[in-house]
């Protein structure tokens, strides 16, 4: 399988929060929450800076900015951590022969 540019996941999850783990194909289920929150955040803000009178708009835009550049860099690194996370390797167990007390005794007889 080929492997997938962790550069492109990391820029993907920053752009547009989840779109990097669908594009890993890793953590699916969070990519889709996470996508939807970030469909959600997004709604709301563009609905109470369109509500609200001019000089509240600008500390709203400031702190709706703010916390979104945070988390898209938080998860960007998680996309980035993600992708690189090393697989380990399978365990080797190692089989015994057993042997049955039973057969020893009736060749010992």
């Amino acid at each position: 399988m080929k492997e997938k540019n962790t550069f492109l996941a990391s820029f993907l999850n920053f752009i547009a929060w989840g779109l990097g783990y669908f594009y890993l194909n890793k953590h699916v289920i969070k990519g889709l929450i996470i996508f939807i929150l970030y469909l959600l955040i997004w709604f709301f803000s563009l609905e109470i800076i369109l509500l609200v009178d001019y000089p509240l708009i600008l500390p709203i835009i400031f702190w709706i900015i703010f916390w979104s550049l945070w988390c898209s860099i938080y998860l960007a690194y998680d996309v980035w951590k993600t992708s690189n996370e090393v697989k380990p390797p399978p365990l080797k167990i190692k089989v015994r022969k057993v042997v049955r007390r039973s057969k020893i005794r009736a060749r010992e007889k």
